[in-house]
């Protein structure tokens, strides 16, 4: 069951683009928010508050006096915002269009923090495949029509890259096995990858995100020294298909027996089918991974 997280004030300011002084003028002030308290009275903010504190932030940021907005509703800031996002997270369809049009308007503050509040109130199937995945395909579309200039797709990619990579940041709290995330030398193109890791994380799969460009003996040397359940490669780029065959060879020579790994990418059949090694399997999408890497960990 998916239980929505706390955030405190500091954490809360950070996602919204307000100070912690401002949080504070706005509840004590103003009664515009009513954050909840932990056992030591620190201010703890949820995700309804932290969506209310976006809508604020968004009027007074078009001229409208915090003292006039307090005493609004949820409903009634909508109506005023206009732009048809409706509480928790339906009428989330028009966030990937706003966000690149911030990006248009080259307001990276916006986008950033519109995308972190995505990030911290959507469960993660719906960031994916409702805010994420909308995203790209939006960018490829604007690029490809001359809306969208170079430097705004590097900025929405660079963005939401650390963005979400941000959340796969967390300590690991016990050496469970888990599933070593990347790309092989010459292969750039991870948001898919990336979009696959949360799957699995937010599964329960224990992960570990290593990145780019990684060369087969070093991902073979990490698998040799950590718990490994299995090792997901994403392979995109079509003129890097012949490099990573001989990558793959590499690393199922030096992988110790039973390791498996999984292919993500519009190269990945290709490349299982050349192999044709036991271990080296194509997954079509996020969720085949996710299932498979369950299994494994569950096996230990």
């Amino acid at each position: 069951m998916y239980i929505p997280p706390m955030y405190p004030i500091k954490a809360a300011a950070d996602l919204v683009g307000l100070s912690t002084e401002t949080l504070r003028a706005w509840e004590r002030r103003h009664g515009a928010i009513r954050p909840a308290r932990d056992a030591q009275g620190r201010r703890l903010y949820d995700a309804a508050t932290l969506e209310r504190l976006t809508r604020l932030h968004r009027l007074t940021d078009r001229g409208h006096p915090i003292r006039d907005l307090a005493t609004l509703d949820d409903e009634a800031l909508e109506r005023l915002l206009d732009d048809g996002r409706q509480a928790a997270y339906g009428g989330v369809e028009s966030l990937p269009a706003r966000l690149l049009d911030a990006i248009a308007d080259y307001r990276v503050d916006v986008f950033d923090r519109d995308l972190s509040v995505a990030i911290a109130t959507l469960p993660m199937p719906v960031l994916l495949e409702r805010v994420v995945m909308p995203l790209l395909r939006e960018v490829g579309v604007r690029w490809a029509d001359g809306r969208l200039a170079i430097a705004q797709e590097r900025l929405v990619s660079s963005l939401l890259r650390m963005r979400l990579l941000a959340v796969l940041d967390t300590p690991a709290r016990e050496q469970r096995p888990r599933v070593l995330f990347a790309t092989l030398p010459g292969e750039s193109h991870e948001l898919g990858l990336v979009g696959a890791a949360l799957q699995a994380f937010d599964a329960g799969v224990p992960v570990l995100y290593l990145g780019t460009e990684l060369p087969a003996i070093e991902i073979a040397r990490i698998a040799g020294r950590l718990p490994v359940a299995g090792i997901a490669l994403g392979s995109t780029d079509a003129q890097q298909a012949r490099p990573a065959l001989v990558e793959l060879r590499e690393l199922d020579a030096e992988l110790a027996p039973g390791v498996p790994v999984w292919l993500g990418g519009a190269n990945a059949r290709y490349l299982a089918e050349e192999l044709r090694s036991p271990r080296i399997r194509a997954v079509g999408d996020a969720q085949a991974l996710v299932r498979g890497a369950m299994a494994r960990v569950r096996r230990g």
